[in-house]
């Protein structure tokens, strides 16, 4: 949901050069989202509902794991959600770092991936964070029908909620360069979101590896709704502006809210994807037609001026384990 921009922000926003020049430019673009899964089909086909039918079906592909020192099938997919660039993995009964992952917290996106422009970058990289502590939890080569897929996945889950995946190859890039960003609403990807419990840690622990500490925001929200119902719920925001997408990290402080629900059956990671659309009230006649629940809402800012608008979640749980967030601003 879109936040109140605190005065801190605009201070950094005024010395904005200074402010960047510590972050490494591959972060501040998400290449894609490894996203683990337990019916890869079913993903597919409950996306296509929601309009979204972008999607490449790689089958059944052998991952070699360089770490694990071993080689695992998985079922795999791209699909371009808005100009989300997502790689879908189900994992067989093995045990991978996917299947790890899945056993752990179910359904549900485990890494954000950056492309860097070559080998001897990626070594680079690796090298500055082994130097801050960050080491490598599995270097992964997965060999598809239209070319090979290499990722390094660094051992930042615990710490960090999420994986951070680097990667490099041009076959990756002309796979996805082949699935467009249109949908049946014209939504557009606006945020990778998290659910966490305490910011402080873990905007720590971003900050040290070279991203931007979390600006934290209490917004003020209007007409908040829970499954059908009035709330009075609250969150707090810690907001990474540093790319091309914004990062949310939303904190649950007043319950009921999608946050805590997320948090208590997953675990703390990446919650939900955030879509702009152009009209609210269409996208969710469209889905709830199709049988998707709204599972949270409200507004921002002062109803019919410009700088207000809506959010509105719809709950996908057995969509693979992730959230959509719509979001619509007063022109």
């Amino acid at each position: 949901m879109k936040p109140v921009i605190p005065f801190f922000l605009i201070l950094c926003a005024f010395s904005f050069e200074i402010c960047s020049q510590e972050i490494p430019e591959y972060s501040k673009r998400v290449d894609q989202v490894l996203w683990v899964v337990d019916d890869l089909d079913n993903i597919i086909a409950q996306w296509a509902i929601l309009g979204f039918t972008q999607v490449m079906d790689l089958g059944t592909v052998d991952a070699h794991l360089k770490r694990a020192g071993k080689v695992v099938a998985l079922k795999l997919a791209k699909a371009n959600l808005g100009g989300a660039h997502i790689t879908w993995i189900q994992p067989s009964g093995e045990a991978s770092v996917f299947s790890e992952f899945r056993n752990s917290y179910g359904n549900g996106a485990m890494s954000l991936v950056h492309r860097l422009d070559n080998k001897e970058a990626l070594l680079g990289e690796l090298d500055r964070l082994s130097r801050l502590g960050i080491e490598i939890k599995e270097e992964i080569t997965i060999k598809t029908r239209r070319g090979d897929l290499h990722f390094v996945l660094l051992d930042t889950q615990k710490e960090g909620k999420y994986y951070l995946g680097l990667t490099v190859g041009d076959e990756d890039v002309k796979m996805m360069q082949e699935l467009s960003p249109v949908n049946r609403n014209q939504m557009k990807i606006n945020q990778y979101a998290f659910a966490i419990r305490q910011p402080e840690p873990v905007s720590a622990f971003w900050h040290k590896v070279g991203q931007p500490e979390f600006q934290i925001n209490h917004p003020d929200l209007g007409n908040k709704h829970y499954y059908g119902r009035s709330v009075d719920h609250d969150l707090i925001q810690g907001w990474q502006r540093h790319g091309s997408v914004a990062y949310e990290w939303c904190i649950p402080v007043k319950l009921p809210i999608v946050y805590d629900d997320h948090i208590r059956k997953h675990g703390e990671g990446i919650h939900h994807l955030a879509f702009t659309v152009d009209d609210m009230d269409k996208v969710l006649a469209d889905y709830t037609s199709r049988g998707f629940v709204v599972s949270m809402g409200g507004t921002w800012g002062k109803e019919g001026e410009a700088g207000s608008g809506r959010y509105e979640y719809i709950d996908l749980e057995q969509a693979g384990g992730l959230t959509m967030e719509l979001l619509w601003s007063h022109p």
